[in-house]
């Protein structure tokens, strides 16, 4: 194995809506009560790779197939000591109007 840097940007090649609070194992800071429904979607890496991920955007309107994408780095939640532990989601790579 060898290290390899696919890039932090793609195209989105499919996505959904994820409506409910996920089972077990998932651990955010997040009650039934706070939770906001996010997207979750395929994103095709430059290198044909496609990549599972949270997405920032959150309705229907947001998330087109093929638009352009990017990613960042969001706070999932702190753990006992305080420290915010970080996972990567993506987003609209441009403004969309």
């Amino acid at each position: 194995m060898a290290p390899a840097d696919l890039g932090s940007e793609g195209t989105l090649w499919t996505w959904t809506i994820q409506s409910f609070m996920p089972k077990t194992p998932y651990h955010t800071d997040e009650t039934p009560e706070t939770f906001t429904p996010y997207g979750v979607g395929y994103i095709e890496l430059a290198c044909g790779l496609k990549v599972e991920s949270r997405l920032r955007e959150n309705t229907p309107e947001q998330l087109t197939i093929g638009m352009p994408m990017k990613m960042e780095m969001i706070t999932v939640r702190k753990d006992e000591e305080g420290t915010e532990l970080l996972t990567f989601q993506f987003c609209a790579a441009e403004e969309r109007h």
